[in-house]
């Protein structure tokens, strides 16, 4: 009893959040009739919809806990990877989008690995990327759930396991009844809360620290790599963390998957202007934040995924009643990433690896993605606990860097080239794989320094390139498509 009077306030806001997501998943699940209801809202969403989706989903605690943090350890110089977010943002909307949302229409694809497989005409591939996908998807939902936990765990004193736990019931419960359409319908609440949270701690932290320039100096006599070009870290390495990160704006599933419920042109002209103004915004006000911390934390953290709980509880950052919606904040970027990434691995699992010839239509496309929902939600959290759990700046890069060097070439290029060669797409996607984890593993135990996103992308495009190169100049049949979004006037999609 004392624990809840202590942590009434916060746990009444959190109250009113799990009614809203209860909400939502009653809507969602009144409207899912078939497995592409559950897995794209069949495709009638709106611009500021998705756009608020798009930057929900992509705006997870591994962003608010692990890259804000990150620049307590590393020094201004980490908000070079701003450039590098937004730059891969507008690319993903300006230039792949436009391409890729049409094609997954005239192919009817609900997936990444099923379009990838449409495209290639292969069903082999369409299974390996599944896998793929699978796999980098849990590397990823390890990161969410351990950046979750950190924040309840600070928030309301709760162990760090039991926090798993709670997050993993939450999250997996909503997911599993409104699918596609009431996630999006939260994303958009929770992306509204995520912009007013980063602008909101960027302005009590300058505050606290009375004004830009005085947190400045204070850091300069503490350390003055924290406000040099060099920092703590070599730029190529900041570079190479921020691209495996960016990267997933032009390749992964969780994100691709938001051009799939745009209704129309118009939608995705608005949403291409709303969403990378939101990550504009987003990174200017997040990134500075761990290195402006040591202006106002008096004791030295040794782990920078610490720094922002710390900046809330011991530092008191906000008053009792915007720290407790502070904590929505975090949970709103921890649950609009993890239902996403549930829905992508489970559809993977399910529709491209186990049953890829089972109709749309079919009842149990939507009973076995749920189930598979369930078994990917336990796996993470598992190993969430486990002391295979790392920090999560290596888990979010190394997601990305597979994402990456597995699908940039087969995914981004295939969608531009007249002749796609499905030797080249699978031959890139193994060996992209395969680099990308032997690396991280050198890195890790002290062989190498270089990022592996490099050497994936590296890997990856240049065996896409030799294949397609040495394979007889045929065409395949993939062509140039010749279908387009509708029109206003046309109605939906």
């Amino acid at each position: 009893m004392q624990w809840i009077s202590e942590h009434s306030l916060t746990l009444g806001f959190i109250a009113v959040y799990l009614l809203l997501l209860a909400y939502h998943a009653w809507h969602g699940s009144r409207r899912v009739n078939s497995l592409s209801d559950y897995l794209v809202a069949g495709r009638n969403l709106g611009g500021w919809l998705v756009a608020l989706s798009f930057y929900a989903t992509f705006m997870s605690t591994n962003t608010f806990i692990g890259a804000a943090g990150k620049s307590y350890d590393v020094g201004m110089v980490w908000c070079i990877g701003i450039v590098v977010y937004v730059g891969l943002c507008c690319v993903s909307w300006f230039l792949v989008a436009p391409r890729f949302v049409p094609l997954t229409r005239e192919y009817g694809s609900l997936t990444v690995a099923d379009f990838l497989g449409h495209r290639y005409g292969s069903l082999l591939l369409r299974r390996v990327a599944a896998v793929i996908i699978v796999f980098a998807s849990i590397i990823y939902l390890v990161a969410i759930y351990k950046g979750s936990a950190l924040a309840l765990t600070g928030m309301l004193d709760l162990r760090y396991e039991v926090a798993v736990v709670v997050i993993f019931l939450v999250v997996t419960a909503y997911t599993l009844a409104g699918g596609f359409q009431s996630v999006v319908l939260t994303d958009a609440v929770q992306g509204t809360l995520m912009v007013l949270g980063a602008v909101g701690m960027a302005v009590a932290l300058l505050i606290r620290g009375g004004g830009l320039g005085s947190m400045l100096e204070t850091i300069q006599a503490k350390d003055p790599a924290l406000l040099s070009w060099s920092g703590n870290m070599p730029i190529l390495t900041i570079l190479g963390l921020s691209l495996a990160v960016g990267l997933k704006y032009l390749v992964e599933p969780r994100q691709l998957s938001r051009f799939y419920g745009l209704r129309n042109k118009s939608a995705l002209r608005q949403a291409s202007i709303i969403a990378p103004l939101l990550i504009l915004l987003t990174y200017i006000c997040l990134l500075p934040a761990g290195a402006l911390a040591h202006s106002v934390l008096p004791d030295t953290i040794s782990d920078s995924d610490e720094v922002i709980p710390a900046l809330l509880a011991r530092a008191q950052l906000f008053g009792p009643v915007l720290s407790s919606l502070f904590l929505l904040v975090l949970l709103s970027a921890a649950m609009s990433s993890l239902d996403s990434v549930l829905l992508v691995a489970a559809s993977a699992i399910d529709h491209d690896l186990v049953a890829p010839h089972r109709p749309d239509e079919d009842p149990r496309g939507v009973r076995w993605t749920r189930a598979w929902v369930v078994v990917v939600s336990v796996a993470s959290a598992l190993v969430a606990v486990s002391p295979f759990a790392s920090d999560i700046m290596s888990l979010t890069s190394l997601s990305g860097s597979v994402y990456g060097a597995c699908f940039l070439p087969a995914l981004v290029l295939g969608l531009f080239l007249k002749r796609a060669r499905v030797a080249a797409a699978l031959a890139s996607s193994i060996s992209g794989l395969v680099a990308v984890v032997g690396w991280f593993i050198a890195r890790k135990i002290g062989y190498v320094e270089l990022h592996e996103v490099y050497v994936g992308l590296l890997v990856g495009l240049g065996v896409y390139l030799l294949v397609m190169m040495c394979e007889k100049n045929e065409d395949t049949g993939t062509g140039r498509a010749e279908y387009v979004l509708p029109d206003e006037s046309r109605g939906k999609g």
